[in-house]
């Protein structure tokens, strides 16, 4: 079997502590038939000095402003010349086998047009918070972002097709763009296998108000009207109320409990 090109693109911005490992995730894949691609909105800290430690490995990079993490995104999507492109940015990594898995996959599902699989949630220490799996239901999909962007691999076809990320979108585009795709019947193939690794802290993973109400917007823009927008919006609503508390429980229990004992009683219990 020919291996078909992977692109790989990270965004990264001010991020030199973090991006090596994502970096060493990327070049240390079994699969062999990779592009690296890399977007900074010109970081400040020395993250550049990171990249060009590895500028032989890389096939493209450039730091310069942007206007947001999408805009980085849709940069490197249009630079991408892989039949497969995924996402993964600073601060979290692949497993070694993700690459080559998702190419196993695509090999035998030409007609689809993103896989995604599960994800480790980690603390921002690094350290193993819980596993993930999504919701494979996409007919539910309209209730909030319920697969795990950092797992997709998107092949270029389907970015031709559908466009690029909203970059009106600081924080959901990943949820417009998921939706726009189930909604143009692109067909999802999901790995019931971890992909990536997820470094909680991050924008997305930051429960702000903004981010839901960006969310509200984009299933307005997607079609749904306001008699299944608002009953959505208030169980957002709720879930955030209780998401406050929970890190409220969080951050109490985690000066009195060993962190490993923490970790599994999350793996029950919501708690962050």
């Amino acid at each position: 079997m020919i291996n078909p090109l992977v692109s790989i693109i990270t965004v990264t911005y001010n991020a030199r502590s973090l991006l090596e490992q994502t970096m060493q995730s990327v070049f240390s894949q079994t699969y062999p038939n990779i592009e690296y691609i890399i977007i900074d909105g010109a970081s400040i800290d020395g993250t550049v000095t990171v990249i060009k430690k590895y500028e032989s490995k890389l096939s493209f990079w450039i730091s310069e402003k942007d206007n947001g993490i999408y805009d980085a995104m849709n940069k490197g999507i249009r630079l991408a010349k892989g039949e497969l492109i995924g996402m993964i940015n600073a601060g979290d990594y692949y497993e070694p086998e993700a690459v080559k898995s998702v190419v196993k996959v695509y090999s035998e599902n030409k007609d689809t047009g993103i896989f995604h699989g599960n994800m480790n949630m980690l603390n921002e220490d690094g350290t193993f918070f819980k596993l993930k799996k999504p919701n494979t239901d996409l007919s539910e999909l309209y209730k909030g972002i319920s697969l795990f962007h950092p797992t997709f691999f998107v092949t270029s076809a389907v970015y031709k097709k559908i466009g690029l990320y909203d970059a009106r979108f600081k924080i959901s585009a990943d949820f417009d763009f998921a939706l726009r795709c189930y909604r143009a019947k692109v067909k999802f193939f999901y790995m019931d296998q971890v992909i990536t690794n997820f470094r909680l802290g991050g924008l997305s993973s930051s429960g702000n108000s903004k981010g839901m109400y960006e969310s509200r917007d984009i299933l307005f823009k997607n079609g749904y009207k306001t008699k299944v927008v608002n009953p959505v919006f208030h169980e957002w609503q709720k879930t955030k109320r209780k998401k406050k508390l929970f890190d409220a429980v969080y951050k109490l229990l985690k000066k009195i409990l060993p962190l490993s004992v923490l970790n599994k009683l999350a793996s029950y219990i919501s708690l962050k």
